[in-house]
């Protein structure tokens, strides 16, 4: 008898051949994205589709190729500024259509820039919920993402740490004369500052280390899958509409897309750009070694939140000698991305030793205890 016939009682294998193999996720039947063998290891798994590939030659095979999960990511990002875009221009005509009316004239106050601005954000977070399933995934650990417990410790020390450090590196512009008291402020943009704090960063904690870091680490080395999201990390934060005030007369169903093509155009000098990139960038290594390190976010949710507390509460209190920051570059500069973003050689130093001291803290005194599945 045959091989052919020998074997004719065994149900066909199945061969699955992914598409830019760099890229697609190694989350399949048997853990490299390939065949149809089950396997909870990698390595097993190549093991036996070799060994089925090489002894089921000359069986009819099924190609069903994947998306890459990169290729989503992108396509779930095109998807949220074509649905802010095309959303834009009926809002921002619903509030002048009520402020004519003398209903209301609060959603006729925002520009068209601030329309299509709050327009994207909110199509991604509509979005965000479907493009995880697309995706594929269906738990946490998917994403290499487990219960922690000793995260509470974690959060209060992102906190204590980033925080801290901001506040010496303001007492320090302050002693040296690069910055100085405002005489107007108050205490009320304190409970502003602290809610943008948390949200702020549990949403983008969520999406770059969570779901972007994730992905990456399918299909990349940890070093490799942390420069990636990083990179997009640092990217995203200078994608900002021009602030150009349209008239309301002006406005036409193409108007989002004719200010998504200003995003790029309104990027910073060089100088700025290139401080202000090593900043997020650096800011970016920290959160993401931490949460794969942590294998949780509430690390890097700290620290985050931590950051953005204090520099915002900074830029409350403090403001430039002379009105302007630039002329104190490369030792301190102007702030970025709505202000969140220090620029200059110091704010660089003060992160770099946040990083070190992190690193201290994972080394000596993180002590994982749990690895269960989320």
């Amino acid at each position: 008898m045959s091989v052919r016939g020998k074997f004719r009682h065994l149900p066909r294998p199945r061969l699955e051949i992914p598409l830019f193999r760099g890229l697609v996720a190694p989350y399949g039947d048997c853990g490299i994205g390939g065949c149809g063998v089950p396997t909870d290891e990698p390595r097993q798994g190549r093991n036996a589709a070799t060994a089925i590939s090489s002894a089921c030659r000359g069986f009819p095979v099924s190609f069903q190729p994947r998306m890459p999960g990169l290729l989503k990511i992108f396509l779930f990002v095109a998807g949220a500024l074509t649905a802010g875009a095309l959303v834009a221009p009926p809002v921002f005509w619903a509030g002048q259509a009520l402020a004519t009316a003398g209903i209301s004239e609060w959603l006729a106050g925002f520009p068209f820039h601030r329309v299509l601005t709050r327009s994207v954000q909110i199509s991604a977070i509509v979005l965000l919920w479907p493009a995880i399933r697309w995706l594929g995934v269906r738990r946490l650990s998917a994403l290499n993402l487990f219960p922690n417990p000793v995260a509470a410790r974690d959060v209060i020390f992102g906190l204590v740490i980033s925080a801290g450090i901001v506040a010496v590196l303001a007492l320090s512009c302050l002693l040296t004369g690069f910055f100085v008291p405002r005489a107007d402020w108050a205490w009320l943009g304190l409970g502003r500052i602290t809610l943008t704090a948390g949200v702020v960063s549990a949403i983008e904690e969520f999406v770059f280390r969570g779901i972007i870091l994730g992905i990456c680490l399918w299909s990349f080395r940890p070093v490799a899958a942390l420069v990636l999201s990083t990179v997009l990390f640092t990217a995203v934060h200078f994608l900002r509409p021009a602030r150009t005030e349209l008239a309301a007369e002006s406005v036409r169903w193409w108007s989002g897309f004719a200010e998504l093509g200003s995003f790029v155009a309104n990027l910073p000098g060089p100088a700025l750009l290139l401080f202000g990139a090593a900043s997020l960038f650096a800011a970016g290594w920290i959160l993401g070694d931490s949460a794969w390190r942590t294998k949780s976010l509430w690390l890097p949710f700290g620290l985050h939140a931590g950051w953005i507390f204090s520099q915002q509460t900074s830029n409350l209190f403090l403001q430039p000698r002379g009105g302007d920051a630039l002329p104190f570059l490369p030792w301190t500069g102007p702030s970025l991305v709505s202000g969140a973003v220090p620029t200059g050689l110091l704010p660089l130093l003060a992160l770099l030793v946040t990083g070190i001291l992190v690193r201290l803290y994972l080394r000596y005194v993180f002590r994982p205890v749990s690895r269960s599945a989320a």
